[in-house]
C-alpha cells in the first residue's frame, strides 16, 4: 500500500469520526457538549477547504456532497 493510499484512508477515517463524534452531540443542551460539536465542525470545515484548496476530489475521502453545515443542524424529534 502506497503512503498516499493510506494517507487517504488515514484523512477518510479521521473526518468520519468527527462527523460521527458531531453527531453524538446532536441535540446536547451543555455548552461542553455544544462546543465540543462546534469543534469537530471546525475542522471538519478546515479540511475539506484543504482537501479542495489541493485540488483532491471529497469522494476520495469519502465525503462527496457533505455539508459541514449539517453538523450544526439538530435533528428533528418524532411527532
Amino acid at each position: 500500500m502506497s503512503n498516499e493510499v493510506k494517507f487517504q484512508a488515514v484523512l477518510k477515517d479521521v473526518l468520519h469520526i468527527l462527523v460521527d463524534r458531531a453527531a453524538s452531540k446532536a441535540g446536547a443542551l451543555s455548552q461542553y457538549d455544544q462546543g465540543v460539536r462546534m469543534g469537530n465542525f471546525e475542522a471538519v470545515s478546515t479540511i475539506l477547504n484543504e482537501i479542495e484548496t489541493f485540488g483532491i476530489d471529497p469522494a476520495d475521502v469519502g465525503m462527496k456532497g457533505f455539508d459541514p453545515m449539517s453538523m450544526l443542524r439538530n435533528p428533528r424529534k418524532a411527532a
